[in-house]
């Protein structure tokens, strides 16, 4: 068979063929380059051009390569295996460079080796959408028929309720109540089919939309005994921020959320690979973490310790030491240097919804336990302590320290753990590497890079125009990119997943931009180059940026500055990249040509996030995969004009009174965007946008909204494809009348968005609901969903495997799909046992 390896026409890159023909010129000995170059260099503009030809030979043969394996596969190559192994063709998702279609089909053959059975049905569904995939065989839960003759001993017909987790688990894919026989259908998206319990012939495909990433724990050193951590090696392990009780700060008290007083949702990481070929269970599963079977696994584990036996547990636990899954607590003492790992039974699960009374209260430093032991005559009761270094409450992620006799308090937490959101938007550990960004920063002839390394733990010094200069703190390093950045980049690493408050004399974190220049502040790892034994070294590599597992906070106003120098140049470009901000973004006059905000949260509860607080001429402001609070730039008292550009993006109002989006000067553009809010713009061009209030635009004759939610009441440039209004045109046709105003109401409310979340300090924030319509979830371009969550494409992947489940349900069987993502407020309820 023939695989198709390059596409035609495409280019390669003059920097691939320039180094092509440098080896090339390379092969040749040294006394004939150098007569070469010292003549008219004919012989090395010849191999420039031979160059090009074997560059294309390398570059076919390469993709030749690639072809012949489904994991390095072009799109081409990809389709000519899957015609190859009568894999059936899977609708695209935009922008997910075929990662699904891949899994499924290097999987086809082993899927079709086990047809017909549930382990197969999880795991093709979990391979074409990506994400955390139950299948569920309705019949395995029938306690008996209704007339109860042949009841199952296994399953009860009353439902065990001392356990807790009864309650918890209604509905999902580890539902334990016992049923009767039911006869109504499970697939829900066929007309005619009632929705409710579903009948022993139904199998139900039950997933988890979440994006679940997590910041990872330094191995541990011994699996049984804690380990002293060196506080370097805990560069990418978020630093716990005090609670606050009453706007009082107590000792003891922390809390992993960024924003003062809010909460943190923990989940627990994806692994799913741990099952290693059985049916996942709820350990493997990236979800929410709840308390009830985390207090249990560490209960036991601090009772098999006191009586000395191996605990009872899973093979499969909650805590693997390991890895460090699904949290890892570090504690630093006063006085001291390096971090404590605490080990999983000196972990206390509690419910901190509201601190503890009386207030500043902290939980004893040990735990009793009581146990009987065999005896002669009768069994000898035993007693024993454990010691507990924390109290920890996974549903809300705050941490209480007990206050230890004759020991320094914690003055210190760090905490390893995972959160999640509808896509990878915003400040986390996420990659958030690309070709744009900078990555190995060299020496290119002109003014050098100035590369400024934030991170304490590090004594080293140096200069910013060589390797890179480590300094203590942001402020530090912005000081000095003052000084020294006219004219030239600045990147500005933040090497900690560290929070920085304002400098003791000043109540803003102020960034200076000198004009005609650029200042990058990017939370990522700094890694020098290093010299391979046998291996040439590049003199002009000054290092690698790599962003990933870093989030760097700012718990104070951020304003931007103008730097000092030639008034007549253009202002400068500043990129912030990674970073959460706590107290908003103020821009004074002038004081960037350009802003990015990439992957960052930006938030003021209560206030705005992104303003502007002086004239502004003709800059661009660009908000990209981010969670921002309210953008209000330019109002009746500062002139503001260019452009705002958001992609990827959430924009909340975030409890400030007044728009979420206000850009009364500004061309606004706006691709995969969510506004929970309302929004004033001058113009506005749109797509698969979802605007959860009203919109009002000023310039009407340009721009054009898209495939997106529009509610009414609005006013905007001409629209294609939005709802509700193509939905009430659907309806006018099909009733060739005029609709009456109840009517109209009730096809708009049939066609609304439904939010799991609205609240920006939630995980779900902006998901849709599985109540959603399809209109909204299915509306967008390309039929993907509307809003900030296009490229997961849920609707199109959920289509793809029901596509599939015919073929590989045993026969009579019926199956659908059920989505067991929660929102905060059902997550909240289903914790109480």
């Amino acid at each position: 068979m023939s695989f198709p390896t390059t596409d035609s026409g495409a280019e390669l890159p003059e920097s691939r063929i320039e180094a092509v023909a440098a080896s090339l010129y390379g092969l040749l000995p040294a006394h004939v380059r150098q007569a070469d170059l010292a003549a008219t260099g004919s012989l090395r503009a010849l191999f420039g051009v031979l160059g090009r030809a074997s560059a294309e030979i390398d570059a076919e043969i390469d993709a030749w390569y690639d072809a012949l394996f489904v994991e390095t596969a072009g799109d081409a190559a990809l389709d000519a295996i899957a015609a190859l192994v009568a894999a059936p063709t899977l609708h695209p998702v935009p922008g997910d460079t075929g990662i699904g279609r891949r899994a499924f089909v290097a999987n086809t053959i082993r899927y079709r080796r086990g047809k017909g059975t549930a382990r197969v049905i999880e795991a093709m569904a979990g391979d074409v959408t990506g994400l955390a995939a139950v299948a569920v065989e309705y019949y395995q839960r029938l306690a008996g028929c209704a007339h109860l003759l042949n009841v199952r001993q296994d399953r009860p017909a009353t439902a065990c309720l001392v356990p807790g987790r009864t309650a918890s688990s209604v509905g999902g894919a580890f539902d334990r109540l016992p049923r009767l026989l039911d006869v109504r259908r499970v697939d829900r998206t066929r007309p005619g089919r009632p929705a409710g319990r579903h009948a022993p012939t139904s199998v139900g495909v039950h997933l988890v939309r979440p994006l679940v990433v997590g910041f990872p724990a330094p191995a541990a050193q011994t699996v049984s005994a804690p380990a002293t951590v060196p506080a370097a090696d805990l560069a990418g392990v978020p630093l716990a921020r005090p609670w606050e009780a009453d706007g009082t700060a107590l000792p003891g008290y922390f809390q992993l959320a960024q924003q003062p007083n809010e909460a943190l949702r923990l989940f627990n990481p994806d692994r799913r690979a741990d099952a290693a070929g059985t049916r996942l269970r709820e350990v493997d599963l990236p979800d929410r973490l709840r308390r009830l079977p985390l207090h249990e696994e560490t209960t036991e584990l601090r009772a098999a310790k006191l009586e000395k036996r191996p605990p009872r547990l899973p093979d499969r636990r909650w805590f693997d030491q390991r890895t460090g899954a699904p949290f890892t607590v570090f504690l630093r003492r006063d006085g001291e240097s390096a971090f404590r790992r605490v080990p999983p039974e000196e972990i206390r699960i509690v419910n901190l919804e509201s601190p503890p009374t009386p207030p500043g209260a902290r939980p004893a430093a040990q735990v009793s336990h009581t146990w009987y032991e065999p005896g002669t005559t009768a069994p000898q009761r035993r007693s024993g302590t454990h010691a507990i270094a924390c109290a920890v409450d996974p549903v809300t992620g705050r941490i209480v320290v007990p206050e230890a006799s004759g020991l320094p308090d914690v003055v210190e937490v760090r905490v390893a753990c995972a959160t999640a959101a509808g896509l990878a938007v915003g400040a986390g550990a996420q990659d958030r590497n690309a070709p744009d960004q900078p990555f190995d920063i060299r020496d290119t002839g002109g003014p050098k890079d100035l590369v400024w390394v934030v991170d304490p733990t590090t004594t080293t010094g140096g200069s910013a125009e060589m390797a890179g200069r480590t300094v203590p703190t942001l402020a530090a390093a912005l000081a000095e990119v003052a000084t020294l950045g006219a004219g030239r980049r600045s990147l500005v690493v933040l090497a900690r997943c560290d929070l920085e408050a304002a400098p003791a004399a000043s109540a803003t974190l102020d960034v200076t931009v000198p004009p005609a220049s650029e200042v990058h502040l990017v939370a990522a790892q700094w890694r020098p180059p290093r010299t391979a034994p046998g291996a040439d070294t590049d003199p002009a590599l000054r290092g690698f940026v790599v962003r990933r597992e870093r989030r760097y906070t700012v718990d104070v106003p951020m304003r931007v500055l103008r730097g000092s120098g030639d008034g007549t140049a253009r202002a400068g470009r500043l990129v912030l990249d990674g970073l959460e901000l706590t107290r908003g973004l103020r821009l004074h006059a002038d004081a960037v040509a350009e802003l990015d905000l990439r992957y960052v949260t930006v938030r003021a509860p209560g206030e705005v996030a992104v303003r502007a607080d002086g004239p502004l001429v003709a800059t661009r402001i660009q908000v990209d995969r981010a969670i921002c609070g309210p953008l209000r730039i330019g109002d009746t008292n500062i002139s503001v004009s260019g452009a705002l550009v958001v992609t990827d993006s959430v924009v909340t109002a975030d409890g400030a009174p007044g728009a979420a989006l206000d850009a009364p000067d500004l061309d606004v553009t706006l691709g995969d965007v969510t506004v929970l809010g309302a929004s004033s713009l001058r113009s506005l061009t749109a797509t698969n946008t979802v605007f959860a209030e009203t919109v009002a635009v000023t310039r009407r004759q340009t721009g054009c909204v898209r495939y997106s939610f529009v509610p009414p009441g609005s006013a905007t440039p001409r629209t294609f494809r939005c709802q509700p209004a193509l939905a009430l045109a659907a309806a006018e046709e099909a009733a060739r009348r005029p609709l009456t105003a109840e009517e109209a109401d009730a096809i708009r409310l049939a066609n609304e968005p439904v939010f799991l979340d609205t609240f920006a300090e939630e995980p779900t924030l902006a998901m849709l609901h599985p109540l959603c319509p399809d209109s909204v979830r299915s509306g967008g371009e390309g039929e993907v969903e509307m809003g900030a969550f296009a490229r997961a494409a849920y609707g199109i992947a959920t289509a793809n495997v029901r596509a599939l489940l015919d073929e590989y349900l045993p026969v009579a069987l019926e199956a659908g799909i059920i989505d067991d993502t929660r929102s905060s407020a059902v997550a909240a309820r289903r914790n109480r046992p």
